[in-house]
């Protein structure tokens, strides 16, 4: 299961941020200057405009003045009518002295001139923003009063009435006019524009705040659903690496979901879970399922037997409802344990608790046997003494003290299984132990015509055990084997290393086997199914590994095989000398090679 990875499909909102905060900022200068160059624009017009109109008023006076009824009024008249205009605030001429003499309004006529440029000819304008007492603002451009420029030279004019001619002379030579342009259409447009830009810096303002939004919104949407894929992904993570299996199902009991360990212990496939019904390998009923997805009932470490082929494992089943938003049960959790190891070690508990209380039964036994015993033997031999010249009589001593001798042999067992030894590790050959013991069987497997095979790997010749103990396991195991194998058949002893830590030994034969119902019982004490066994023997070898804190497995029939039986002994190596049995061990190759032998 994989985490999907996070990819970057939005800019970050800083950058967003950033991006609109100058756009704002670029618009706003450009509609500054915009609004500036309009506002310059509108001034040059005025300009211009006011410039025409001072001609036009020097015109018109020349023009009067070529007329026989011109007079001083008809100046006034003259600025009067063009003070009329709406676009002009007001218009006035002073004199030399700063007197304005003629006005567009009579009330300024008399009064001094606020206004007084100094102009170096006649040509040269000056114009100026001016700000009226009521806040109004007026565009003032002044001027010389020169009419005379525009009379042709030597031409002559009749003035205010008077008959005679003279050389045109201006009456109001070096008086200056001053034309105030009214700025109320500009400024009236000017905030037309301004509350346009505003109007259009607010609409920018709210689209970008709204964009900002949006982004925020998806950045969070985006986020919220990289943070839930994540969740549901490490969920996923969680569920796979559980170490039981689980199951979920809706209300009706089909599957929706499982992870990899309730397929292992239910031995499916994917593709099997999909589509198989669960009832069908699980009963609802006796595992509690159907009352909890009825009645929302909860059931914690159910112990059920699941047919897993032919295998039966056993497992605990909990059950839990999964409720609705109206509580009501919308499916179950199903959590599979396998007990299998469980119930290996609680057989394991018991097997010992049953042998502690055989051992010590056995233990009073034995000593209370033993003593008597020995006086039988040594009454049995002088009467085999005394009888000599008897020879029926005699041989019934011989035998009492051979049944005492096989007697005594099994107290001797008894007390060994009774009191076990605690093993001795020291430095042992293995390959050397294995061919010692086989030596002390040679013979007996020469005379059944049973072949004894002997295969070991390197790097066992140094190993920590109990050699004599160990060499009595295998002695015991081998002549188990030869009761069991026939003439021409082969028996198969092996030591290897697992890996660094695990000591591998076997024993392996081509008898016939050992039935499935024997197979638990064989390790028992007093079992066996030979007339003249003791049931002790491997009983022993098992305390005897147990000792050595191994483990013992048998298998029959052998793998790949129709009969045969293989005794498999796992014995811990350990490089660290002071955690394990209280004496130094040492570590094993991990690819060791191998050494074959072969007696018969």
């Amino acid at each position: 299961m994989q985490i999907i990875r996070h990819k970057k499909l939005y800019l970050p909102a800083f950058s967003i941020i950033v991006a609109v905060v100058l756009l704002i900022l670029l618009v706003a200068v450009l509609t500054y200057r915009t609004l500036d160059h309009q506002r310059k624009t509108a001034l040059i017009f005025l300009h211009s405009q006011g410039v025409t109109l001072l001609h036009a008023l020097e015109a018109g006076a020349v023009t009067g003045m070529l007329m026989p009824m011109w007079n001083e009024d008809s100046v006034k008249t003259l600025i009067h009518v063009i003070g009329k205009d709406k676009n002009i605030a007001y218009i006035y001429i002073y004199d030399q002295f700063g007197n304005i003499i003629h006005a567009s309004g009579i009330s300024g006529e008399g009064t001094r001139a606020g206004w007084r440029p100094g102009l170096k000819n006649d040509d040269q304008v000056v114009a100026r923003l001016r700000t009226l007492d009521s806040g109004s603002q007026v565009y003032e451009l002044a001027k010389r009063f020169s009419p005379e420029l525009l009379v042709p030279s030597g031409k002559t004019v009749h003035m205010m009435g008077q008959g005679s001619s003279r050389q045109f002379a201006d009456h109001h030579a070096g008086n200056t006019v001053v034309l105030g342009m009214s700025m109320d259409e500009v400024e009236s447009a000017h905030r037309s524009d301004v509350e346009h830009a505003v109007i259009m810096a607010a609409t920018l303002l709210v689209l970008g705040s709204g964009a900002l939004f949006f982004t925020f919104v998806i950045q969070n949407y985006y986020l919220v659903d990289k943070a839930l894929k994540q969740s549901r992904d490490y969920l996923k993570q969680v569920i796979a690496s559980m170490a039981n299996g689980m199951i979920s199902i809706d209300n009706h009991g089909k599957a929706t979901s499982f992870n990899e360990m309730a397929l292992d212990l239910l031995g499916l496939k994917e593709t099997e879970a999909k589509n198989i019904e669960l009832k069908s390998i699980i009963d609802f009923q006796s595992s509690g399922i159907n009352e909890t997805l009825s009645e929302g009932s909860t059931f914690v470490e159910k112990e059920i037997m699941y047919n897993r082929g032919a295998e039966k494992v056993p497992l605990a089943l909990s059950v839990s409802p999964i409720p609705d938003e109206k509580k009501q049960c919308a499916g179950a959790v199903i959590i599979l344990r396998d007990l299998t190891e469980i119930k290996r070690l609680q057989e394991k508990v018991r097997r010992s608790e049953r042998l502690a209380a055989i051992g010590e039964l056995a233990a009073g036994v034995a000593h209370e046997v033993r003593n008597p015993l020995s006086s039988i033997r040594g009454f049995a031999q002088f009467l085999g003494h005394v009888l000599e010249d008897k020879p029926e009589e005699h041989e019934y001593a011989e035998i009492m003290v051979k049944e005492v001798d096989r007697i005594n042999n099994v107290v001797t067992n008894l007390l060994s299984f009774a009191r076990p030894v605690k093993p001795d590790f020291v430095p042992t050959d293995l390959p050397k132990l294995l061919d010692h013991t086989v030596r002390l069987v040679e013979e007996d497997a020469r005379l059944r015509n049973i072949n004894i095979r002997v295969s070991t790997s390197n790097g066992l010749k140094k190993i920590y055990v109990d050699g004599n103990q160990i060499t009595q396991v295998m002695l015991n195991l081998i002549l188990n084997a030869l009761q069991v194998v026939e003439s021409g058949g082969n028996i198969d002893v092996g030591a290897r290393a697992i890996d660094s830590s695990l000591l591998r030994l076997s024993v392996e034969d081509d008898g016939p086997g050992i039935p499935p119902g024997n197979a638990n019982k064989i390790f028992d004490p007093f079992y066996t199914t030979r007339e003249k066994g003791t049931g002790l023997g491997l009983a022993i070898v098992h305390m005897i590994v147990e000792n050595h804190g191994g483990e013992i497995t048998l298998v029959s029939p052998v793998p790949g095989k129709g009969n045969g039986c293989r005794i498999t002994i796992d014995l811990p190596v350990s490089t660290d000398n002071s955690t394990s049995h209280n004496g130094p061990q040492t570590s094993l190759p991990s690819q060791p090679g191998k050494m074959s032998k072969e007696k018969g």
